[in-house]
């Protein structure tokens, strides 16, 4: 037995591919559909990024920071930037103040910052926090 509707089957269809394809606010939710993933993408990759910065540089910071404290001494900001610098020395500009602030956020050092000295010049000194 034959189908007889089988060669009617598109016909009914109530949305036209082409004319689906067309419609410019279709088109558009399109588009910002796609852009939203491509923002959701580059989003995951600077996350990735900055995750693996701080496995990188992270320990250089802190064992720098534990050196100071083992001495006896506060870890000033400005020292520990410089044998950061010292210790990578291929770290791209900017990077130990990232660390920084991530390793602030995630709890693992504390940034106290000191009085106004000459001229205005603040400094600040690092310390370990257990956790």
């Amino acid at each position: 037995m034959t189908n007889p509707n089988a060669f009617t089957f598109g016909a009914q269809e109530t949305t036209n591919w082409w004319a689906d394809r067309m419609d410019p606010q279709k088109e558009a939710e399109r588009q910002a559909k796609r852009e939203a993933m491509e923002a959701d993408q580059r989003r995951m990759v600077e996350d990735y990024h900055r995750q693996e910065a701080v496995n990188y540089a992270s320990p250089a910071i802190v064992s720098t920071i534990q050196m100071y404290l083992a001495k006896g001494e506060m870890a000033d900001t400005n020292q520990v930037a410089s044998q950061f610098a010292q210790a990578i020395p291929d770290a791209a500009p900017g990077l130990f103040r990232q660390v920084l602030d991530e390793l602030k956020a995630s709890g693992k050092v504390y940034e106290v910052q000191n009085a106004q000295g000459l001229m205005g010049m603040r400094s600040s000194h690092l310390y370990l926090l257990d956790g």
